[in-house]
């Protein structure tokens, strides 16, 4: 009977070892299997955030074409409205070489007309003295001399056509033509007189003309100057603005 007792009691301790075991391996197996999911919800929920950050990252790099696609057409933009000003600057520039060459060729007009008209207003008074002087000398009376066109309707004894004779042999005889003839004298340097006056009326409302004109040019200038400035420093800024795009766009895709 003790024998058999501690038969009995020899095989439930093995027993028991052998439980003890089966029931560790089982927790081993259960806190495996925990051990799994943990690992199994953390890969998922990493992947789902590389998952997230990746379509973030996408559309990032999407924004970053996007942006760059409108600073390169806003460039161009500002280029060709550049190349536009720069014609214009050149035009202007053109214009008024033009018209300042145009303002010199006219004031050259004016100034060798109104020495003609002088030298010949000169000549005049010269041969109109001596004229006079001729008839004082050899008392020719010739009453009142008046630069008129009236005077000169019938300044010939013959005919309108026929000019007066300019001899003086005859002192009394011709009285009426040395009337005409110098009245004819009197009228032309009137005439040459007023229109020096003219003349220099026209220069001086020319002059202000081109002044004015020339003003309105240089302004027109310098604002195209001042916008042409301003495009390249817009075009320089998107240039930037451009560059720091790509690199963004660039970091966006490494990661």
């Amino acid at each position: 009977a003790q024998l058999a007792a501690t038969v009995r009691s020899t095989k439930s301790g093995h027993f028991d070892k052998v439980i003890a075991s089966i029931n560790t391996i089982i927790q081993n197996l259960k806190d495996e299997e925990a051990a799994d999911i943990e690992k199994r919800d953390e890969c998922k929920d990493q992947y789902l955030e590389i998952e997230s950050t990746v379509k973030d990252l996408s559309w990032k790099v999407k924004k970053n074409e996007a942006k760059i696609d409108k600073l390169e057409k806003l460039i161009a933009e500002h280029q060709d409205e550049k190349l536009k000003t720069i014609e214009e600057i050149e035009s202007v520039s053109a214009q008024m070489k033009a018209m300042t060459k145009q303002r010199k060729q006219e004031n050259e007009a004016f100034l060798n007309a109104k020495s003609d008209d002088q030298a010949a207003i000169k000549l005049l008074e010269a041969a109109k003295e001596a004229l006079t002087a001729y008839y004082k000398k050899n008392k020719i009376e010739m009453g009142e001399i008046q630069g008129s066109v009236k005077l000169l309707q019938k300044p010939f004894a013959v005919s309108e056509d026929q000019a007066p004779d300019a001899t003086f042999s005859d002192k009394g005889s011709r009285k009426n033509e040395s009337k005409g003839v110098v009245g004819l004298m009197t009228m032309l340097i009137e005439d040459l007189q007023d229109e020096i006056k003219n003349e220099i009326k026209e220069e001086a409302e020319t002059q202000l003309e081109y002044e004015a004109e020339m003003k309105a040019a240089k302004k027109l200038k310098e604002e195209l100057i001042e916008k042409k400035v301003n495009l390249e420093e817009t075009i320089a800024k998107r240039e930037e603005d451009k560059s720091d795009e790509h690199a963004d766009m660039s970091k966006n895709m490494g990661e």
